[in-house]
């Protein structure tokens, strides 16, 4: 196995905040960010002070309270959104090599990173268009209107495992809808977001509109409990969904929280296996397991079970793990050190409680010092178990045999989340009829982990608040006012 490299970056510039119109350095404590598959240093830049975060604030505050970015035309947002797309397009190559670098991903998925940042931003631009007054006619001589206005200032809390797709996600739907926004991205895979302002800001954004500062969970409660936000919209494990909602209660803000999940991948017994196993494996172990989405329970009907472990236990060792810059790499490093050490740990864990483990189980010690871990595969597992009901944010897969579709269901509802689940039958209906009765926000027939712009995303449960995504996504950024107005002289008023 070839030992694994680093990109061959420009010069790294610790200028990483971008407020009120400029990128500069921070001025708290310094953060070393490093390559996950080498664990070489990337560079060293200075968070954002206490000062920092109240400046991105403060201009934020003051750019909607004035007017400037709320009151422009929709079309002038529109065409900011879709230009700052093209000049994220334009830097295609140059935001892959930066996004391996930083954040460990094969040169595959860090693509689809970036061009789902792009796509997010030109579906924002068609959103900025959306009818904001919806005209109800008149009734007893009053003249209804309800008008959709946004909300004020957002904050956007994002994870590491997409780290410019999610900054787009969370900076252009709230600004289509004329919000102004302060972005907190992930301390373990920095680099990339700044590259969203920059564009924005080169596309003709206001000063003031969009800002990010960098720092760890102690700036994003910050920023989440500051009264100056109105809403706070964060992607991250459920903990930090928590901390966010009790950051916001005092001010009752508004919260859009995507969350974790332990979704259920389900395969009766009349899956089409050809098709079937290569999705559970990308399903969980794409992106080294590290997306909130993984269906990293297998239930299988048990007519078919010995098969299918037999068959993805050995499609699970057939995978390339190795230098995210090879084309032929299939599954690329994770994200640090302590993310292979929490994953040993839960695999340690669950063979504790008896499951076995039919493929990998292992960190890459070939590869070392970067955080590589097998593609896993545990079975012997019922649906209490740890390993079961736990989330793990790696490349483990726990097989659950279930007797038919009714024990399908339940178990996959035995859960604390309710992110996502897949159905794999070649009866659709059936199939269809099971997606119904599954306590999850996102599920898929004979497909896993397709994911559509213009629909909803999110999750039931612990999994989240809200959704992101599509027209719906949009209007999560915005607040709904009711205006009528009397056109009888004032004899519909409620008076003495």
């Amino acid at each position: 196995m070839a030992p694994t490299s680093a990109p061959t970056l420009p010069t790294l510039s610790p200028a990483l905040l971008h407020i009120d119109g400029r990128t500069r350095e921070g001025r708290g404590a310094a953060i070393t960010t490093r390559c996950p598959a080498t664990a070489e240093p990337l560079v060293t830049f200075p968070a954002a002070s206490d000062e920092d975060l109240d400046a991105a604030i403060a201009a934020a505050r003051r750019t909607f309270d004035e007017g400037t970015w709320r009151d422009a035309a929709p079309e002038r947002r529109a065409a900011i959104l879709s230009d700052a797309a093209d000049r994220l397009a334009a830097r295609h190559e140059e935001l892959v090599r930066l996004i391996v670098a930083d954040n460990g991903k094969t040169l595959g998925e860090a693509a689809i990173d970036v061009l789902s940042a792009v796509g997010v931003l030109r579906a924002a631009a068609q959103h900025a268009g959306h009818p904001t007054v919806t005209e109800m006619g008149e009734e007893r001589g009053v003249r209804k209107q309800i008008r959709r206005e946004p909300i004020g200032v957002v904050a956007g809390i994002t994870p590491f495992n997409a780290p410019i797709a999610f900054t787009a996600l969370k900076a252009a739907p709230a600004l289509a809808a004329g919000n102004s926004v302060v972005l907190k991205p992930s301390e373990r895979a920095p680099l990339a977001p700044l590259a969203v302002c920059e564009a924005l800001a080169a596309a003709g954004a206001p000063a003031g509109v969009v800002n990010l500062v960098q720092g760890d969970t102690a700036t994003a409660a910050a920023l989440a409990g500051d009264p100056r936000v109105d809403l706070v919209s964060l992607t991250g494990g459920t903990p930090a969904g928590e901390a966010v909602m009790r950051a916001a209660a005092p001010a009752i803000k508004r919260v859009v929280l995507e969350l974790g999940g332990k979704s259920a991948h389900i395969l009766l017994e009349d899956a089409d296996l050809e098709a079937a196993i290569p999705a559970v494996a990308g399903g969980i172990f794409k992106n080294a397991g590290q997306r909130c989405l993984s269906g990293s329970r297998l239930l299988v009907d048990a007519s078919i079970a010995d098969e299918v472990e037999a068959r993805i236990a050995a499609f699970a060792d057939r995978l390339i793990v190795g230098d995210p810059l090879d084309p032929a790499t299939q599954v690329g490093a994770m994200i640090d050190g302590r993310a292979v050490e929490d994953v040993a740990a839960f695999v340690a864990r669950a063979r504790g409680d008896g499951l076995a483990v039919a493929a990998g189980g292992r960190r890459v010690a070939e590869l070392a010092p970067g955080s590589f871990f097998r593609p896993t595969v545990m079975t012997g597992a019922n649906r209490g178990s740890r390993a079961a009901q736990d989330e793990i944010f790696g490349p483990v897969l726990t097989v659950i045999r279930v007797n038919g579709p009714e024990e399908a269901v339940a178990v996959a509802n035995d859960s604390r989340y309710g992110l996502a689940a897949g159905i794999w039958s070649r009866d659709v209906d059936r199939a269809a009829a099971m997606a119904r009765r599954i306590r999850a926000g996102y599920v898929w027939i004979n497909t896993y982990a397709a994911i559509f712009g213009d629909m909803p995303f999110g999750g039931f449960k612990r999994s989240g608040l809200g959704r992101e995504g599509g027209v719906v996504g949009y209007e999560a950024y915005t607040e709904l006012k009711s205006v009528l107005a009397d056109t009888t002289g004032g004899t519909t008023a409620l008076r003495f």
